[in-house]
């Protein structure tokens, strides 16, 4: 009688254990399946790297660290006496380019009116040796002194485009001049806050060195990679709900602006011989709408709610 009680009490001990593994498995399973439609994205935001267009020794830096600046305020400025000097140089060049201008214009405007003198007396010697009152000596020797006096045309003609490139060229050396001495100082090219000095005033810094970086929070989005499982129902313009860990009770609002083509990378390898494949994810773009005046920082971690998105209205 007790061995079968014991019996009885095992069977039944069994019986609850496998229904609780299946409890308990199920329950997993679908809180994966839920935990697989919600992705992670980042907090992105525009920024703009202000960087030295031409070498020289920073002369100022009005600006500080964590300061909002609008559109036009200036934000750096370099030595600009050795620009000053070139500019000296180029100009007097370009000066004097147009004075050789000048003067091979007038030494072909010289030759031009020696070859249509020459012509008018050829013409009219010409007559006389058709009735035999000039010589033949005479004819060659003034159709010699014309052929000679085009010559001397062409080559003046010849100096003038000459002098004319020389001209040219100094003019844009002298406009590469004056725009260098424009770009001794740096200015805002949009409102911002500023979040990086990378340099000191009397440090000599090259062209393309980043001295000021300015981020406009104003203009914030998200990047999140979705599986290939889940792109498919994603469009541009639908709406989509956004959790933030620094705020646990507020739901952000966003909406879909780019859906990537091209895959971004594997997210889930297969590592097994059961003709498995990888996982690839696309990148998604979502724009945070205006309405939230809350801060989300650059670098913050996003959720993002498949299941509810939902068309733009």
């Amino acid at each position: 009688m007790g061995n079968g009680k014991k019996k009885l009490l095992a069977i039944l001990l069994a019986g609850c254990c496998a229904v609780s593994g299946c409890a308990k498995g199920e329950g997993e399973e679908t809180r994966t399946e839920e935990a697989a439609h919600i992705v992670t994205g980042t907090v992105e935001c525009k920024e703009v790297y202000i960087r030295a267009k031409i070498p020289g020794y920073l002369t100022d830096i009005p600006v500080e660290e964590g300061q909002e600046v609008h559109e036009g305020d200036l934000l750096f400025s370099t030595d600009e006496r050795d620009v000053k000097v070139k500019q000296t140089q180029a100009s007097a060049t370009a000066q004097a380019a147009a004075g050789a201008v000048e003067a091979a214009k007038a030494v072909a405007q010289k030759a031009q009116e020696n070859v249509k003198l020459l012509e008018t007396e050829y013409a009219k010697y010409q007559e006389l040796f058709e009735i035999d009152a000039l010589a033949q000596d005479t004819m060659d020797k003034l159709s010699t002194q014309l052929e000679a006096a085009r010559l001397d045309l062409q080559a003046a003609n010849a100096q003038v485009s000459a002098a004319t490139g020389q001209l040219q060229a100094a003019r844009g050396v002298l406009s590469e001049v004056n725009l260098n001495l424009g770009q001794t100082s740096q200015y805002a090219p949009c409102n911002g806050t500023v979040t990086l000095i990378s340099s000191s005033v009397g440090e000599l810094i090259g062209t393309g060195t980043t001295i000021v970086t300015l981020t406009d929070y104003s203009d914030r989005w998200i990047l999140a990679n979705v599986d290939e499982y889940e792109i498919g129902k994603l469009r541009i313009g639908q709406e989509v709900p956004l959790t933030s860990k620094a705020y646990p009770d507020t739901v952000f609002h966003g909406k879909i602006v780019n859906v990537s083509k091209n895959p971004d990378f594997a997210i889930k390898k297969s590592t097994n011989e059961l003709n498995d494949q990888d996982v690839v994810t696309y990148e998604v773009k979502i724009a945070l709408s205006g309405e939230d005046d809350v801060m989300l920082y650059p670098g913050m971690l996003i959720g993002v709610d498949l299941d509810k998105v939902g068309e733009a209205q």
